[in-house]
């Protein structure tokens, strides 16, 4: 009942948040006026922050309904991977955090585009939050066997022992997370773990407090 709850919600947030996004981003278009400007760019980026949570939220819903169904074509995660990065670039400014890029060539894998997107978007914008200023944060892609590794690592403030094993849970945060105040829910690594079992690929953290951490991903090349 309460995943039914959840889901019937977010569908009818769905829209009037997208309808408040898409007036806001004709406004900015046209409005000079700096100031402002400014307010449109503070209501735009909460009302962006909204529709995450909400897509979030009707994904999560689908998992525990076993509703996930994959379109599959052939995906050049080295291509995606890149174009993440780029996505990521001017949060990363913001933040004062460096993001590298080692992507060698990589076989093509079969799967979904726009969820291995969500993914790479997922690990990317998570190591960034945890991640102070003048750290870094580095996508590596390379080939090992049958399979083609994602690393996504940073040098950000780490996981403790106990928590790692919790990490993947549905809405579980760390205490650093609360502790720094760090914004989130607390899906997104349970969401991440979720398009990588879809895939048939397998995902596993290290990490070290105070040191950083590295999620790494494998999925299984095109046969």
């Amino acid at each position: 009942m309460k995943d039914e709850f959840v889901s019937s919600v977010s569908h009818e947030l769905r829209t009037p948040l997208t309808s408040i996004s898409g007036y806001v981003e004709l406004m900015l278009e046209d409005e000079t006026h700096e100031e402002t400007r400014a307010h449109l760019a503070i209501v735009e980026r909460n009302a962006q922050r909204l529709l995450g949570l909400v897509t979030d939220l009707l994904f999560t819903a689908q998992l525990q309904e076993g509703r996930l169904e994959l379109e599959r074509a052939e995906v050049d995660l080295a291509q995606l991977a890149t174009q993440a990065l780029q996505s990521a670039r001017p949060r990363a400014e913001v933040a004062g955090v460096n993001l590298e890029l080692d992507v060698s060539d990589v076989p093509q894998i079969a799967g979904e585009p726009v969820r291995l997107a969500q993914l790479l978007d997922n690990l990317i914008s998570n190591a960034i939050k945890f991640t102070p200023a003048d750290g870094h944060v580095r996508v590596g892609l390379h080939a090992r066997g049958g399979v083609v590794c994602l690393e996504v690592s940073d040098t950000g403030i780490g996981i403790s022992d106990a928590e790692r094993e919790r990490l993947f849970e549905r809405f579980f945060r760390s205490q650093g997370a609360l502790e720094r105040q760090i914004q989130g829910t607390g899906l997104g690594l349970y969401i991440s773990k979720a398009i990588v079992e879809a895939h048939n690929g397998w995902i596993a953290v290290e990490s070290t407090e105070g040191k950083g951490t590295t999620f790494i991903v494998e999925l299984p090349v095109s046969t």
